[in-house]
């Protein structure tokens, strides 16, 4: 099997890919994964160049804004609507793109949408299915086939499901500025792992799927992580995975092995996380600062305007405030190496880094290896989510290939670990931090 990258599947070449796999441990995620390199859209129907411009930019917040009380095409329309999880639209509106024009442009980006789409609800024929109709259209992409193989291993299983939805608390999650682990059960044996919302897929020990005694596919594939360095991975479902009350069932996950980080840095019990795909099955999750975690609690007021949360393809964005402005981060519950910030961020507030940051470095360990990675240094940032203010101290601001050209950093478990409760809701799309 060829070479895959993984974690940060993008659309296009100028946006790096972003993630990390770090967890327990200082280990920081910035693993390559699926690296879908569509070409931003040149012209789109009668839509403005602001739109094309947040579309291309993947700023789906002002994309969305953009998009209030005006018609927009299907392609805008649908990628909208997927990333406020409305996947009922987003799905028709995509097919009507493509539909236009089967051979086009915009139908490859429909299509890649459409692929994006269904990887976060682990609908994997269905990835395959627009993998195969955008290599069609363009031929040549070895990118594209990589990715496709990786879904492709996961679409010979049922799709993921989860069972009767039903409210569950568990009591024993560990919650700290390293990570999220939560108690649970694997084919009804206890292990305790963690959650990883800026993971694409879900991952696990190569010893932990024997103990377990998973079936684990003969295929390897590479993967590679953002500074040269690459793992052998191969892959594995799931049949019931437990949590409290709720089960979710043919859960895939890449098998990596135990002298790789993370897993080289976790104990046997330990060696797993749950990605972003078992997360949305999951809906609405919530977690104590003393260990109590939560699934299906009641749905809060629907309303528009409290909306900080959207999908940048299989990136979930939280909006944050500094300084009065809304900025993006990508909301990462197993980067144990703590929030970044980024070129964007950088480029941004050059004043602030110029009066108060020092130059510095810092190790950023992938499953490549660790590599000391230049970064500028401020004492202290403010940043809020909602009516909660984190401080991040000290706050590193790093410049590529760490991070990418779309967000202002990532926004990880040290500061949201700083909250009394955390609230995340798929339904509403929301994040809610209480003190």
């Amino acid at each position: 099997m060829d070479r895959l990258p993984i974690v940060g599947w993008r659309r296009n070449a100028d946006s790096r890919p972003s993630g990390s796999v770090c967890m327990a441990a200082p280990f920081s995620r910035t693993l390559g994964f699926l690296t879908l390199l569509l070409a931003p859209i040149v012209a789109v129907g009668q839509s403005s160049d602001t739109v094309k411009s947040f579309y291309n930019q993947h700023r789906c917040f002002e994309l969305r804004d953009a998009a209030s009380g005006r018609r927009l095409p299907p392609l805008y329309a649908g990628a909208v609507a997927s990333a406020l999880s409305d996947s009922k639209n987003a799905e028709k509106l995509l097919n009507r793109a493509i539909k236009m024009a089967p051979d086009s442009e915009v139908a490859d980006e429909a299509h890649g949408q459409l692929a994006y789409l269904y990887a976060r609800l682990s609908r994997n024929r269905k990835v395959v299915q627009q993998f195969d109709r955008m290599l069609q259209i363009k031929p040549g992409r070895e990118e594209l086939r990589n990715a496709r193989a990786l879904f492709a291993a996961f679409s010979r299983y049922p799709d993921q499901s989860v069972g009767k939805r039903r409210f569950t608390s568990v009591r024993g999650a560990e919650v700290s500025k390293d990570g999220l682990v939560i108690p649970l059960s694997i084919n009804g044996k206890a292990v305790n792992w963690g959650i990883d919302t800026g993971m694409n897929i879900s991952i696990i020990g190569d010893s932990e799927a024997r103990m377990l005694g998973l079936t684990v596919d003969n295929e390897q594939a590479q993967v590679a992580d953002m500074n040269g360095g690459t793992t052998p991975v191969r892959t594995t479902i799931v049949n019931r995975l437990a949590i409290g009350e709720v089960e979710v069932r043919n859960v895939p996950f890449m098998v990596l092995p135990d002298s790789q980080p993370p897993m080289n840095l976790l104990p046997p019990g330990k060696r797993g996380y749950l990605g972003l795909p078992v997360v949305v099955a999951l809906q609405a999750i919530s977690w104590t600062a003393d260990g109590t975690f939560e699934i299906g609690f009641p749905p809060g007021i629907q309303d528009s305007t409290r909306v900080n949360l959207c999908f940048d393809g299989l990136a979930p964005i939280v909006r944050v405030q500094f300084q009065g402005r809304a900025l993006e981060f990508l909301f990462d519950t197993g980067n144990g190496a703590g929030t970044q910030l980024w070129d964007r961020f950088g480029e941004e507030f050059k004043a602030l880094l110029k009066e108060h940051g020092t130059k510095s470095t810092k190790k950023v360990t992938q499953v490549g290896g660790s590599i000391d990675r230049e970064a500028t240094v401020l004492p202290e940032l403010r940043l809020s989510i909602g009516k909660f203010d984190t401080v991040l101290k000290p706050a590193f601001i790093f410049s590529k290939p760490v991070g990418n050209d779309s967000q202002y950093g990532l926004f990880g478990m040290d500061l949201l670990s700083q909250a009394r409760e955390v609230k995340v809701d798929f339904r509403s799309m929301t994040i809610l931090l209480l003190p």
